[in-house]
């Protein structure tokens, strides 16, 4: 699949909906058992808790107050030696110490 343009993630984010995001995070605080779920699959878990679609070209993460991202993010999605340029986008809503992080 070829990478998605940064005129596209643009769009793309105008579609994210920041208050289902924070429901999502705050459950992610307030249930710690769906957070193994959620390590898992998390657009299924966000999904499950309030019917959150995440948008085209995006994935999602949960982050703590380390910014440790739960999964974990793929090799090489921050560059690579081999990368001459790359970029990222983010898209952060919190609960207390949990932030639900989509990026593309």
């Amino acid at each position: 699949m070829a990478a998605m343009s940064m005129e596209s993630k643009i769009k793309a984010l105008a579609s994210i909906d920041a208050v289902k995001m924070r429901e999502i995070a705050k459950a992610l605080y307030e249930s710690p058992e769906l957070v193994s779920e959620f390590s898992k699959d998390p657009e299924g878990v966000a999904f499950k808790v309030n019917g959150y679609q995440v948008p085209e070209g995006f994935h999602l993460h949960m982050a703590d107050d380390r910014n440790t991202f739960t999964p974990a993010e793929e090799a090489g999605r921050f560059g690579t030696p081999e990368a001459t340029a790359w970029d990222r986008i983010e898209f952060r809503a919190g609960y207390k110490t949990v932030s639900l992080v989509s990026c593309a």
